[in-house]
């Protein structure tokens, strides 16, 4: 293999040298877009527990959910953790967790769980088991 020792013309040199300047004005207008720019937020769910303990997991880490009727749905992360919660109307729960939507699956408290209301879904347990315990 041969290796080529010409050298590059002069205007690709200066080409690659560094990046084009602005006019100062530009380049403040620049910087300062920079520093309002919104963070791309990474979507996350809240699994919240009703001692007001909070655990947030990473949507993208979300290998599989499954819902058994009776109303148990389990959420398992590829890196390691999975989610229990079990309650009452959680099929609703399953299909915004499918798409990424849930925000927050939130344990009752128990005056929350004592009112009888249809057609809500309510996690009345939450059980989180890390890798290899489950």
């Amino acid at each position: 293999m041969a290796i080529n020792t010409a050298k590059r013309p002069e205007f690709l040199e200066k080409m690659m040298a560094g990046s084009p300047r602005h006019e100062p004005e530009v380049e403040e207008t620049q910087d300062a877009l920079k520093e309002v720019r919104l963070a791309i937020p990474t979507p996350m769910l809240d699994v919240v527990f009703r001692n007001g303990k909070v655990r947030s997991f990473s949507y993208a880490y979300l290998a599989e959910v499954e819902f058994e009727p009776g109303d148990t749905l389990t959420l398992k992360f590829t890196s390691g953790p999975t989610v229990v919660a079990e309650g009452r109307g959680l099929k609703q729960y399953r299909q915004s967790v499918r798409l990424h939507r849930l925000n927050e699956l939130r344990e009752e408290t128990e005056s929350e769980l004592a009112l009888d209301r249809d057609g809500i879904s309510q996690v009345e347990r939450i059980l989180i088991t890390e890798g290899d315990e489950g």
